[in-house]
């Protein structure tokens, strides 16, 4: 009986000492103890906004989280394949400098990507990655909608 106590008032401890507490963090041994693992994994997570499949990354470090959140938001057409379709594409990628949060990029294959990225103080918790989340949402959508109504 004292075992069963002991490992209740351990998981009290745990769960005193706040989140995250993840799957995988609680273990029983073969002689019925719990062991708690904090390390920390990193995570992926997918979701589909405005026809577009946005990717966010969790990568937890010794004391911050790096938060990321990108997606493929079209291809900007070369020069003699569309000459007026790419320069409206190129007018609302430079309207896009100034943003803090979403930054629209072009790679060597001509693909539009939206990225953002920000380090936040200790564990992220599900407030922190909606919050995030909706930051930059927020900033790039418009920009997204201007995009999609060119592309």
């Amino acid at each position: 009986m004292s075992q069963a106590l002991e490992t209740v008032a351990k998981l009290v401890h745990e769960v005193e000492r706040g989140l995250p507490i993840a799957p995988g963090t609680l273990r029983m041994d073969d002689d019925g103890g719990v062991t708690v693992n904090r390390e920390s994994v990193s995570s992926r997570h997918h979701f589909f906004l405005d026809g577009l499949m946005f990717h966010v990354s969790l990568m937890p470090r010794q004391d911050h989280t790096v938060f990321q959140i990108w997606a493929e938001v079209g291809y900007l057409p070369y020069s003699i394949e569309s000459p007026q379709k790419r320069a409206r594409l190129m007018t609302v990628l430079r309207a896009t400098n100034g943003l803090d949060r979403a930054k629209f990029i072009v790679d060597e294959k001509q693909k539009i990507l939206v990225l953002g990225q920000v380090e936040v103080e200790g564990a992220m918790t599900l407030a922190d990655l909606m919050y995030e989340t909706v930051q930059f949402l927020q900033e790039a959508r418009p920009y997204l909608r201007a995009l999609g109504e060119c592309l």
